[in-house]
């Protein structure tokens, strides 16, 4: 009497891959059980590749059999019990003495009278089949690579289309990484503060859903693919996929990676209401200055700021108090300085218009200039491509003078799409600065204290307080603002207030200018 095991088996163990294949297969054998009425000893399922031996369920199979508990075997195909010629020997050893007395398949018996040459040759085919669909997928891979698709899993921010087999932008994730990404390029936050960020915006593990380790989080900052580029086997290829920051961006994050790439401890104690606290040191002895909270017989409360007084390697000479509201209106007054009315903000806009019309043709010759050379750089990456091709580089040689190539052909395309789309003005620094200290004017006319101290820690450092006075060392391009402002202060006549607002060159504030026009009327 016949009893049969009946072996079902996946190549995969991935759960969302071949999901039906298992239960497929068994539907199929029961269908000819009950057909046939034969009789089933047992059930066996394997998710594992037959290419090599070694397969668990498959081989206590064979031992359950030699010991009797089963003389045939249900499958629905020969491949599903080998693809490799280990395996496939040790089914026809035990077909052709007759231990195994028949193999059962959806469309064919195999029998220990058969001619074995038929069965060998049926699992020849099958190990012929694995081993030119590797062939094969190596060959695809290859040729992803060359059309610029990168052929692994998508990096965070970015999903695998399947239709189409490219990597696109995840609808979700990618606005929200790229937000991430620009903040900590600005050398502002620690790795454990993008680490929280990641999780307020729902950023968490796939099975864990904790915060993504900080591990991660430095690959993800370290990885090229974000600005263009990626790595195949130490090559640098150009990908087609759209990179979500610029090159730019991707070297001020591994500078930040190196500055603050740790996470830091700090203990930070609240404000405790106070407006100005931990805004200004002493100006005598570089210590911070405090605040305190005095409350009078009559219930009314006053905020008080002076020196710590806690510098024991310098005596500290300024004893004096400063009323809160003493304390804003010396915030105004070093706002006022780098503030710009709404007239003169007017007036050096539409100038500023009259600049970019002439910046235009200098930027259509920077275009042309960017795409000679594009072109060059191309001519250089075909001739490196020929000679490896035709056995003149090796591999290593080849490597290490392609990939500064594809890097800087990565570069020089980013930059020809800003130009391109307008965003390489280099007056637009010049505006937003026009722009920027016109908003302090208007916080200067609203008495908007929160938004005039974030103002001065931007534009400012040193800020100190020495007899009840504040100043401030206001940075490169603010200082001629601050001497323009103090000078028409003191100017005798509105035509001469004119003059030095309108003559003065200096307050043109662009770094690296192609050209530098004066203000003049």
């Amino acid at each position: 009497m016949l009893r049969y095991f009946i072996y079902c088996r996946k190549s995969t163990e991935d759960e969302d891959r071949q999901i039906l294949s298992i239960d497929a297969q068994i539907s199929e054998m029961n269908a000819i059980i009950t057909r046939e009425g034969l009789t089933v000893t047992d059930t066996l399922t394997e998710c594992r590749s037959a290419k090599e031996p070694g397969r668990p369920v498959f081989n206590d199979m064979l031992s359950r059999i030699e010991r009797g508990e089963a003389n045939g075997i249900l499958a629905w195909k020969l491949d599903r019990l080998a693809r490799n010629f280990d395996d496939g020997g040790k089914i026809i050893g035990l077909l052709q003495r007759g231990v195994i007395r028949e193999i059962r398949t959806f469309e064919k018996t195999y029998l220990p009278t058969d001619n074995v040459l038929m069965i060998a040759v049926e699992l020849g085919m099958a190990n012929q089949y694995v081993r030119d669909l590797s062939t094969n997928i190596r060959r695809g891979i290859r040729e992803k690579i060359r059309r610029g698709i990168y052929s692994s899993k998508a990096p965070l921010g970015y999903i695998n289309e399947p239709r189409l087999r490219t990597i696109e932008p995840h609808p979700l994730y990618f606005p929200k990484i790229k937000r991430v990404m620009e903040l900590f390029a600005t050398g502002q936050y620690s790795l454990t503060t993008i680490q929280k960020e990641l999780a307020s915006v729902g950023i968490v593990g796939n099975l864990s859903k904790k915060p993504l380790p900080l591990s991660s989080i430095g690959n993800m900052f370290r990885n090229p693919f974000y600005y263009g580029v990626f790595l195949h086997k130490g090559e640098m290829h150009q990908g087609v996929h759209p990179p979500m920051i610029s090159k730019k961006t991707f070297d001020e994050i591994q500078a930040a990676l190196v500055k603050i790439g740790k996470p830091q401890s700090r203990n930070k104690r609240g404000e405790k209401g106070f407006l100005f606290l931990n805004f200004a040191t002493c100006g005598s002895c570089g210590h911070c200055i405090t605040a305190e909270r005095h409350t009078k017989r009559s219930g009314r409360r006053y905020h008080y700021y002076r020196c710590t007084h806690k510098n024991k390697k310098q005596h500290c000479d300024d004893r004096d108090f400063i009323r809160e509201e003493q304390f804003a209106e010396e915030v105004k007054r070093n706002t006022s300085l780098v503030a710009l009315p709404d007239e003169w903000k007017e007036k050096f806009l539409a100038q500023i218009e009259l600049w970019q019309d002439d910046e235009g043709q200098a930027r259509q010759r920077h275009v042309d200039r960017i795409k000679s050379e594009l072109t060059a750089l191309k001519s250089k990456i075909d001739r490196l491509n020929t000679a490896f091709t035709e056995g003149g580089l090796e591999l290593s040689e080849f490597k290490e003078l392609k990939n500064p190539l594809i890097v800087q052909k990565a570069v020089l395309e980013q930059q020809l799409a800003k130009v391109e789309k307008g965003e390489a003005s280099r007056l637009e620094p010049l505006k937003n600065w026009v722009l920027e200290a016109n908003q302090a004017q208007k916080w200067v006319l609203e008495d908007n204290w929160l938004e005039m101290k974030s103002f001065l820690q931007k534009v400012g450092s040193n800020r100190l307080v020495h007899s009840q006075t504040l100043t401030v060392s206001f940075k490169k391009h603010w200082i001629p603002l601050a001497k323009i402002t103090v000078a028409a202060q003191r100017a005798a006549s509105e035509t001469e207030r004119s003059s030095i607002w309108w003559r003065r060159r200096e307050l043109n504030p662009r770094p690296g200018q192609i050209y530098q026009p004066r203000l003049h009327a």
